[in-house]
């Protein structure tokens, strides 16, 4: 698996700015410092929030350019404004080829309570400190990550490539192994259904 991508996709294949053309649908991906503000929202006790959350990344699905954009170093990152408390999700558009379907992608960088100064500071740092092509976690693995706080809320999978189409696993398992675990697509294909049901039930454990 490489590091650029988290998919496991040859590193080569570059994910390109903006909307596609030939894209078939919008998926929702976080980068690994948005899961940690989904973190420490919870640990804060403030799990409302998080489930506001979830629900504004599942509108960026029907309209991933929906919001204002970002302006001065943050060009190209959009930003969603809600409520008297200032909370913010940040994404860019984006895309990438799984096999031979391209999708669009709301890549996530940044969730949670944030005057204007705030989130530009805390984006440029993350900019700066992130490869363009970031480790990412479909919301769908999210979802199923955060447990009960993601009950209820339905992410459009992953599109399932050849290797998907031909495993016995369940897709949701396999998406969680590979998106949330960052298992390679040949360590799932190597794993029995009730191994990779001991790695997810191992990691969850050790997660929550």
């Amino acid at each position: 698996m490489t590091k650029a991508d988290g998919r496991g996709r040859d590193a080569a294949k570059p994910r390109l700015t903006g909307r596609h053309p030939d894209a078939q649908t919008v998926v929702v991906r976080l980068t690994e410092p948005a899961v940690g503000d989904l973190r420490e929202m919870l640990r804060k006790g403030d799990p409302q929030v998080v489930r506001w959350a979830l629900k504004k990344m599942l509108q960026l699905e029907r309209d991933p350019e929906c919001g204002a954009p970002l302006l001065g170093g943050l060009v190209g990152w959009r930003k969603l404004v809600i409520g008297d408390r200032n909370w913010r999700i940040v994404w860019r558009v984006t895309n990438d080829e799984t096999g031979s379907i391209i999708v669009d992608i709301a890549e996530v960088w940044a969730v949670g309570a944030r005057s204007d100064s705030e989130v530009y500071d805390e984006m440029s740092s993350r900019v700066a400190t992130l490869s363009d092509s970031p480790q990412t976690t479909a919301l769908v693995g999210v979802l199923t990550l955060l447990g009960k706080h993601g009950t209820g809320l339905d992410a459009t999978p992953e599109p399932a490539t050849e290797a998907t189409r031909a495993s016995t696993l369940p897709l949701w398992l396999r998406e969680c192994l590979v998106h949330v675990v960052h298992l390679t697509e040949a360590e799932v294909n190597a794993l029995s259904p009730a191994e990779a049901q001991a790695r997810w039930d191992t990691y969850t454990a050790t997660t929550r």
